[in-house]
């Protein structure tokens, strides 16, 4: 356990100076939004793109992985939503952003981190999978579920809402990264040196850039909301989501251990960071910021007790 927190301590000594130059205001909090796009749009397709385009086509596209990940996800969304609507009493828009809590991780900004300093020989394919099936399959369902709610409150048009959510995915640039990455690695494509050495200088920023942004982005949130609501879908999206994760890891045969290890610590790590920008649309942006933070604070207990777990077996 000591070990394991030790190894997962540079990960929130990263975010807390993230957040320390912020609140001391050396970093603004518009220099913080700057720094999330370069992670975005640079740093971290970087590091995607020229990792899966430098593997073995078998290696890079794994159907059993993508299936299991995107039951496990669905399963926790659903578990979330149900929880809300007849534990919590929640209006059917409240739970379906609650159960988006419980379903849909930072694997970007938090997850991959995790996974470079945990493996010496990281899984990049479960996280280009989990990139696939949170943008193609998760993501998508919880956008539907809160314009189906918001539409039937609200007269919105469902149908302009999940054509919406399509052009975005079209856009995203971790998804366009995948799909370079593996195009690059099915067809034995090879980048100019010089296009190269960009991407690996690139790829270097990543994981210390995003855990810092991170970090900044959590400075004025504050805990606000009923704190049992707020506690369970925190717990939830820590202990549920990857125990569902490793169900269907090991119910789904043909996934290879070092994936299935990968698949559940992506699933244990907190929410997407945009959760606050999701809830705002909604009327929650304070109940999800409040929930984003607990959850960042317990997943490095959580995170350890895991690890510990998961490495000893």
């Amino acid at each position: 356990m000591l070990q394991m927190l030790l190894t997962t301590a540079p990960i929130f000594i990263l975010m807390g100076l993230g957040y320390t130059a912020v609140r001391t205001q050396l970093v603004s909090d518009e220099s913080i939004a700057g720094m999330a796009k370069l992670v975005m749009y640079f740093t971290l397709p970087a590091l995607i793109f020229s990792t899966l385009a430098k593997m073995d086509p078998s290696d890079v596209f794994i159907p059993e992985y993508l299936i299991a990940f995107s039951l496990a996800s669905l399963m926790s969304l659903t578990i979330g939503l149900l929880f809300a609507l007849y534990v919590l009493k929640n209006s059917s828009l409240a739970a379906s952003l609650k159960g988006a809590g419980m379903a849909c991780s930072n694997s970007g900004f938090f997850g991959y981190p995790v996974m470079l300093l945990v493996f010496d020989d990281p899984p990049t394919t479960a996280f280009a999978m989990t990139l696939i099936g949170e943008n193609a399959v998760v993501l998508p369902v919880v956008f539907a579920l809160l314009s189906y709610f918001s539409a039937k409150d609200q007269g919105m048009s469902l149908g302009r809402t999940l054509l919406d959510t399509l052009k975005r995915l079209a856009k995203n640039p971790l998804v366009i990264a995948v799909i370079g990455g593996m195009f690059f690695s099915q067809f034995h494509l090879a980048l100019p040196a010089v296009a190269d050495r960009v991407l690996v200088m690139l790829s270097g920023a990543s994981a210390t850039l995003a855990l810092m942004v991170l970090g900044g982005s959590l400075v004025g949130t504050n805990i606000k909301g009923n704190v049992a609501d707020i506690s369970a879908i925190a717990l939830g999206k820590l202990l549920i989501h990857p125990l569902c994760m490793a169900i269907f890891m090991w119910l789904i045969p043909g996934i290879d251990p070092h994936l299935q290890m990968g698949a559940i610590i992506l699933a244990a790590v907190p929410m997407m960071s945009i959760y606050p920008i999701i809830g705002s649309q909604y009327g929650y942006r304070s109940f999800c910021a409040s929930t984003l933070l607990i959850t960042t604070l317990l997943s490095f207990v959580t995170l350890s007790l895991l690890l510990t777990l998961v490495t000893s077996n």
